[in-house]
């Protein structure tokens, strides 16, 4: 055990405003808290941290390098928070049920596309009757893999562990598209964990407000994350969006204009495939959508 001010490196695998829960080299785990109030820890994180005096509780005092991150902007200011980090794939959850919102989906592929990481699309409730466009033909056209599964039957779960082997993944989609579900299908015990991380901190860990990296029985590791209403990816300038899209950057390149934008400019290669059908034209509205709104953020946020 590490004291005095010996520091050791551990694994961010529940954060919660400036406290949550490590796991360390050993595999044990440790409630920490945040060294100063310049320090902004998340799950996926890989950190140090030292144990002051005989207490149980670690205290974290550096954030290691990190391979990359989720960002959005924050609502109080809109400058850049982010929600985990070293993430090596974003699992997307749509279902029947909310009715699907296609255009937060691309703007999580879109953070995906640029954190470096893969993208999967996870269609859970397959077993209901309702089936609503979900953009499937859209997304496997560009390459996105897709995998049909229900939480309530176990249809598909296996092929949905396949793929999440070995990966560090985060499972983000709209509020009750049944995150947890999978969770509790996926992790055996999983209920259990959240209750013990909750327990392990004197503030407590809310699942509604924290993110909690699960370990999967095949390796890999999963990050629940609370269900949103809407989310926008953090871009600090708006000539990077069109690197979200795989299949307009890919075009990008036929333009007449190294800077275009795709919107007005003559000889854009984007707009004619839209207008061929080779582009998806929900696909182009997503990312004028996007782009403006970049746009419109204030400088520097």
């Amino acid at each position: 055990m590490a004291t005095g001010t010996q520091e050791q490196s551990a694994l961010v695998v529940a954060a919660h405003g400036r406290r949550g829960l490590l796991e360390c080299g050993d595999g044990r785990q440790k409630p920490y808290m945040v060294k100063g109030r310049k320090l902004r820890v998340v799950c996926g994180d890989r950190v140090l941290w030292s144990q002051p005096g005989d207490g149980d509780v670690a205290l974290v005092t550096k954030i290691c390098q990190r391979d990359n991150t989720l960002k959005r902007p924050s609502p109080r200011d809109g400058r850049a928070e982010i929600l985990a980090a070293n993430l090596t794939q974003m699992a997307i959850v749509i279902a029947p049920l909310p009715e699907p919102d296609l255009f937060i989906v691309d703007r999580y592929l879109c953070a995906a596309e640029l954190m470096g990481c893969r993208a999967i699309l996870i269609f859970n409730k397959s077993d209901m009757k309702s089936k609503p466009d979900t953009g499937s033909d859209d997304y496997q056209a560009i390459g996105y893999g897709i995998v049909a599964v229900s939480a309530r039957t176990g249809q598909g779960l296996d092929l949905l562990i396949r793929a999440m082997d070995s990966q560090i993944a985060i499972l983000v989609g709209q509020s009750g598209v049944g995150k947890s579900s999978l969770i509790n299908a996926l992790v055996p015990g999983s209920a259990v964990a959240v209750g013990e991380v909750s327990g392990a901190t004197s503030e407590g860990i809310h699942t509604t407000t924290a993110s909690i990296m699960h370990t999967l029985p095949s390796g890999g590791r999963l990050i629940d994350t609370p269900g949103v209403r809407d989310f926008i990816p953090h871009i600090d300038d708006s000539r990077h969006v069109q690197a979200g899209f795989r299949e307009i950057l890919a075009l990008a390149d036929e333009c007449r204009f190294a800077d275009c934008q795709h919107l007005r400019e003559p000889d854009c290669a984007v707009k004619r495939a839209v207008e061929s059908g080779t582009v998806s034209m929900r696909r182009y509205e997503s990312y004028k959508r996007l782009l403006r709104s970049v746009q419109a953020s204030p400088p520097n946020a």
